[in-house]
């Protein structure tokens, strides 16, 4: 299987993941039989699983947060959630507008 390369370089993820990574993985794999478990498969997914991915982003390691995803799935799945996160990032740094001082009531 050939190496991909990840950003893991600039994130402090792996540093978070349980000392048993490599069996809680393993389970979701076995219990996936290897095939992508997406509830929509993206384009070019072949069905195939080769990541671990949480169900609800952060440390729950827990097997019911935990699918196997092609890493086709897997990267979409990532670039839905970090658009819509971005999008409530900018929409909570706008101001409220106000009416302008000099307005008169009428």
């Amino acid at each position: 299987m050939p190496h991909r390369r990840t950003r893991w370089n600039t994130s402090d993820r792996s540093a978070r993941l349980p000392s048993d990574w490599p069996v809680i993985r393993a389970k979701v794999r076995t219990r996936a039989h290897g095939r992508c478990q997406a509830k929509h498969h993206a384009p070019d997914c072949d069905g195939i699983g080769t990541d671990c991915d949480h169900i609800i982003a952060g440390d729950d390691h827990s097997l019911d947060n935990l699918q196997w995803l092609s890493h086709a799935c897997h990267k979409l799945k990532t670039e839905r959630e970090n658009a819509q996160r971005n999008t409530l990032r900018t929409a909570m740094r706008r101001h409220p507008r106000e009416r302008h001082p000099g307005t008169i009531d009428v």
